[in-house]
């Protein structure tokens, strides 16, 4: 079923202005357990990660962009002693990845925010806060006129570098050439930032990472995807 106006009006930040889509369809019991469950890992834009009940001391990791949340959950059961903050306007991506939290018993571990990613790290991130940051294959914008709105421009990547504790990480992966070379080239010019592959270089593949929804499209495309790791000095 297509989302309620009532549902979107409740959950969906309109006044925020955002590229992409925002509406689509979910199941019955997806709906329900949004309902349950955005009440409580859910950050309005009123509240910050200092509001969300984390323990003192774990490691906080983003992943902007989380889609369906295959990752996400990857991330749950592989780290089981980390905070786990995820960015998505979608909400039924959001629906299907509540669920899958929700089945594997790792959604108290989660805090969920379905904000644009400028306004969640400016607002809702207080510097130095975050272990890590992942942002898995972005919406390439492939038309010349559309690439200011990739992601990754000068002013989010300086950002970012400010709502890292030193030694955190960024880790991205994109299947499309030109906007894996667009993400390095800013990353690799934005000051604080140290390409762990050397100026200009992707790293392999990491061993446990999942082929996620999104990457197996760009296999079958015949698109091998590129991956990126920076650490803050």
């Amino acid at each position: 079923m297509r989302l309620s106006k009532e549902f979107r009006d409740q959950f969906i930040q309109h006044e925020m202005r955002t590229h992409g889509r925002k509406n689509g369809f979910v199941t019955v019991g997806q709906e329900a357990r949004l309902l349950k469950w955005l009440p409580v890992i859910g950050l309005s834009k009123e509240r910050t990660l200092a509001d969300a009940n984390l323990p003192s001391g774990a490691p906080i990791v983003m992943e902007i962009g989380f889609g369906n949340g295959d990752f996400l959950v990857h991330l749950a059961k592989t780290h089981p002693d980390w905070m786990l903050v995820g960015v998505e306007i979608y909400l039924p991506g959001v629906a299907k990845a509540v669920c899958r939290l929700d089945d594997v018993g790792e959604i108290q571990r989660c805090r969920i925010t379905q904000l644009p990613a400028q306004f969640v790290l400016s607002n809702q991130v207080a510097e130095e806060q975050l272990d890590g940051l992942f942002i898995n294959h972005p919406d390439p914008w492939p038309k010349t006129r559309h690439h200011k709105r990739r992601i990754i421009q000068k002013d989010f990547a300086e950002l970012m570098v400010t709502r890292l504790k030193p030694g955190g990480f960024i880790k991205l992966a994109s299947d499309k050439a030109d906007l894996a070379e667009w993400m390095r080239d800013v990353l690799d010019t934005t000051p604080g930032l140290s390409n762990v592959a050397g100026v200009g270089g992707f790293i392999e593949r990491d061993a446990d990472r999942p082929e996620t929804k999104f990457e197996q499209r760009g296999n079958k495309a015949g698109r091998v995807s590129q991956f990126l790791h920076y650490i803050k000095a």
